[in-house]
């Protein structure tokens, strides 16, 4: 008769099953009964900046200094920004994403917060939020930057992605705001300052006419001189008859009037030229400088008040440009099937791994099986 064999579970027998069986069959009943259908909708889109042409003037040097930089950069901020804590509760506020990956739309595992987990903070949130909701690539060589949500329904999945492209714009636009009122700041406050150089510059130079009794010792000058050469003409005049007098009658009593007239002509040529090109404070000469002084102070400050007006102006034109925005290439879609979970694929994965594992251990135990046996 032959011999009846009963079923016994070896070791290598329990091992299988630990590492393969019921491994694949957790994933043939979870991929093919359980895990929800994961929606995904795909942006892309690109950060562009306005390009200035540099130029010499203080106003292009601040503009060029203070406009952003390459538009590639940029784009990095709009990227942190889709993945912070403030773009979640921003959405979570306006869509109410927490209930869109909750209960019950997604399945025990893949929905927030998870099977057996009670911490719903948003800090997890986050979390989860990187790692099964939004992804975000950057090609640095094109510059687009693809935006990729997920959800368990298409619309959520589209609602999210058109959000974040919404909201990025915003951000874009709060920048450019920013930056045009710092440009506006900039330029007006170089506009006050300069005005008020210019009002102390002009209020020293009147209270010095007023104080001196000067108006333009330049021009004062050239009035006393021409009065010094009227006075060396008269002289001259008054010279040649004083002598045609004595040579035809010495005793004409025309004589001492004459002299007295030389005298006081000469006199008033001493003190013109004093006043003029004298050594003491009074003199046209030692004001003149100070005069000059602050005349040049003055044309400065009005040079750089008409600097800080063009500074001004432009300032003004280029608030009126938007100086970054983001420029969408593909708009987000409605999926009309599920990208995840590729069930197929999870199950022969997870069989090949639990393969893999039997494999090793079995090598390992029988290693050891053959040490202890020596």
């Amino acid at each position: 008769m032959p011999r009846s064999t009963s079923y016994r579970l070896t070791p290598a027998r329990l091992l299988f099953v630990l590492t393969v069986v019921i491994p694949v069959t957790v994933a043939v009943v979870y991929y093919g009964f359980i895990a929800a259908d994961v929606y995904v909708s795909e942006s892309r889109f690109v950060v562009r900046s306005e390009q200035r042409q540099p130029g010499s003037s203080l106003l292009s040097s601040f503009l060029a200094e203070s406009s952003f930089g390459r538009a590639q950069d940029d784009a990095w901020i709009v990227n942190d920004y889709v993945l912070s804590m403030d773009a979640l509760k921003t959405l979570d506020r306006d869509i109410q994403l927490r209930k869109r990956v909750g209960d019950p739309y997604g399945d025990i595992v893949s929905r927030f917060p998870q099977f057996g987990s009670t911490d719903a903070t948003y800090e997890k949130f986050l979390d989860y939020y990187r790692d099964r909701i939004v992804a975000v690539v950057h090609d640095s060589t094109t510059s687009i930057t693809t935006l990729r949500t997920s959800a368990f329904d298409p619309r959520s999945a589209r609602d999210i992605n058109e959000h974040l492209l919404t909201m990025s714009e915003a951000l874009v636009n709060e920048l450019n705001r920013r930056a045009r009122q710092d440009e506006m700041q900039y330029a007006g406050a170089m506009v006050q300052e300069a005005q008020d150089r210019v009002k102390s510059a002009a209020l020293a130079l009147s209270e010095y006419r007023m104080n001196y009794a000067v108006f333009d010792p330049d021009r004062q000058s050239a009035l006393q001189l021409q009065l010094v050469g009227k006075l060396q003409d008269e002289m001259l005049a008054t010279r040649a008859r004083l002598a045609e007098v004595e040579s035809l009658s010495p005793d004409n009593p025309q004589i001492q009037p004459l002299k007295t007239r030389i005298a006081a002509i000469g006199y008033e040529m001493d003190a013109v030229s004093t006043k003029v090109m004298g050594r003491g404070d009074g003199s046209f000469a030692a004001r003149s400088r100070e005069f000059e002084r602050l005349s040049i102070e003055k044309q400065f400050a009005e040079r750089q008040l008409a600097s800080a007006l063009a500074l001004q102006e432009q300032a003004r034109s280029e608030a009126a440009k938007k100086q970054l925005y983001i420029a969408r290439v593909v708009q987000p879609r409605l999926p009309d099937a599920a990208e995840e979970p590729k069930r197929l694929r999870a199950v022969l994965i997870v069989f090949t791994m639990g393969l893999v594992t039997w494999g090793l251990l079995s090598l390992l135990l029988s290693g050891i099986r053959e040490h202890t046996l020596e």
